[in-house]
């Protein structure tokens, strides 16, 4: 293990996250948040900007102490992991110097949940109380951490050749990186220009639906990232159903492999459209919409009312979206277990969506069909295919491993806070909703309450989920493992640095 490079790279990183915390001065500056130091300056500006410095400061001498060039898979994984713990304790101390938050836990859990994609809040309600700045702050972490600051780093960094393909497959969601160019910086690159495209769209829209910028900013940054942080303690319910329908066409593009957008982008619609991920995603999410609309329906709601509740919810738990636009918690039982269920599937590969990924899901369920059929007819040899790909049995296994190892993080971490005092749906709910990084669950956890309900050990433990769950547990797991730290032989160096 060459910690040099580890923190040389993880200085780099810092020197551009760093710039993100200019962006929060603007409105601390426009609406005169805190304290006026001189009589003009207002505190909280002076904090963004004296966090900007002091994280692109610290940045230099890291990755002048260290080396900032290519590395190994093991050394990947161990910046990829400690990253988004450094990010998020760094993250968190815009938090406590405005005096949002003044418990150290509960700020890291705030910020792990930005920049995780989460979208569980820790803040006070109502949440209208709270400087802007601070949710300027928060939808900036959920942007960056959609698309991954890795991801970021790799597009931005010309010299990351092997070592950039071995941080992407550390960092990103789904089964494998899809090379959309030949180069892995350049395949990173049109990622990050797809997804500023798609969220520029979102402003437009918004704007001309006559949405106020500061919230229509907000709200393009943290759909796109299927993050869901709102500045308003009724969430999307603030505002009216076009501006609604705005949030889920978009929530939807965002729970969407974004190399099917490439394809569309670049014409091949018909083959984008011929995803089979993509069928079984829509196909999951119109059966939700269908069957809560007549559950809504049924309690005596108007039919277009139903209709359109029952879509936002759908379409945000399907895509790991932490808003809501209505009290679901009062919903009927099935249609609140239909959002559980929609937790645990999660969104697309390729997505910055959450969960167990639609891909997997289907994946499973075929090779328990292709079980069935073995088991009736021993001798017949069956494989597993995607569209017209057949999957070799390594990466079936995979799959296997990752839903089990998915299963035991969660049924641990529901066991924990259960012991800690949570009722067993308010605790099965969190534990999912963490590892799924999607945000608001159910019971105590409610839309219409937070996570100031859970205990703080609680809290520590949820932190840990969200940050195991955004890493898709082996990358988070494996940290802990005394092996990854060994120091290789030169020779298995070398033959491992071939492509």
């Amino acid at each position: 293990m060459r910690w040099n490079i580890i923190i040389g790279n993880l200085g780099t990183i810092l020197k551009l996250f760093g710039f993100a915390f200019f962006l929060p001065v603007f409105p601390a500056l426009w609406y005169q948040e805190g304290v006026l130091f001189h009589g003009f300056i207002p505190v909280n500006a002076l904090i963004f900007l004296f966090m900007a410095s002091f994280t692109i400061t610290i940045g230099y001498p890291l990755e002048a102490f260290g080396k900032a060039e290519d590395f190994y898979h093991n050394e990947a994984i161990v910046l990829v992991s400690t990253t988004w713990l450094v990010l998020a304790a760094i993250s968190a101390i815009p938090f406590m110097l405005t005096g949002t938050l003044t418990s150290p836990v509960d700020a890291y859990f705030e910020a792990m949940s930005g920049i995780t994609t989460t979208g569980a809040t820790i803040l006070p309600y109502p949440l209208e109380q709270h400087h802007r700045s601070i949710f300027m702050w928060r939808a900036i972490l959920q942007w960056i951490g959609g698309m991954g600051v890795i991801v970021l780093s790799v597009a931005v960094l010309s010299k990351l050749s092997k070592g950039g393909l071995r941080l992407l497959e550390a960092e990103a969601p789904g089964l494998s990186i899809t090379r959309l160019k030949p180069k892995i910086m350049e395949t990173a690159k049109i990622l990050w220009y797809i997804y500023g495209l798609l969220t520029l769209c979102m402003l437009i829209l918004l704007l001309g639906a006559g949405t106020a910028f500061y919230e229509a900013f907000l709200y393009s940054l943290t759909t796109m990232s299927t993050g869901g942080f709102s500045p308003h303690t009724s969430s999307a319910g603030y505002f009216p159903s076009g501006v609604q329908w705005i949030i889920i066409f978009f929530m939807l593009l965002g729970g969407i492999n974004f190399s099917l957008h490439y394809q569309v982008f670049m014409g091949n619609i018909r083959k984008a459209f011929s995803n089979t991920e993509l069928h079984v995603f829509l196909g999951i999410i119109a059966s939700g919409i269908l069957i809560v609309t007549c559950l809504l329906i049924d309690t005596g709601q108007p039919l277009m009312e139903s209709f359109r509740a029952a879509t936002f919810q759908v379409v945000a738990f399907a895509s790991n979206t932490g808003y809501f636009s209505a009290n679901y918690d009062a919903w009927p039982d099935l249609a609140r277990l239909i959002l559980l269920i929609l937790m645990f599937v999660g969104a697309s590969a390729g997505s910055t969506g959450g969960g167990l990924k639609v891909l997997r899901v289907t994946l499973i369920i075929k090779m328990v069909f292709r079980r069935i059929r073995e088991f009736i007819n021993p001798r017949r040899v069956l494989v597993v295919r995607l569209g017209n790909q057949v999957l070799d049995e390594k990466t079936l296994d995979n799959i296997v491993v990752f839903f089990a190892a998915y299963l035991m993080v969660f049924i641990v971490g529901m066991l924990i806070l259960t012991a800690m005092g949570l009722d067993i749906l308010s605790a099965l709910s969190a534990s999912a909703s963490c590892i799924g990084n999607v945000g608001p669950a159910l019971g105590l956890l409610g839309p219409m309450n937070n996570y100031s309900a859970v205990p703080t050990a609680g809290r520590v433990v949820l932190t840990i989920l969200m940050w195991i769950g955004r890493l898709e547990i082996f990358t988070a797991v494996v940290l802990f493992n005394p092996n990854l730290y060994k120091k290789r032989k030169l020779k298995t160096i070398l033959k491992f640095g071939k492509p």
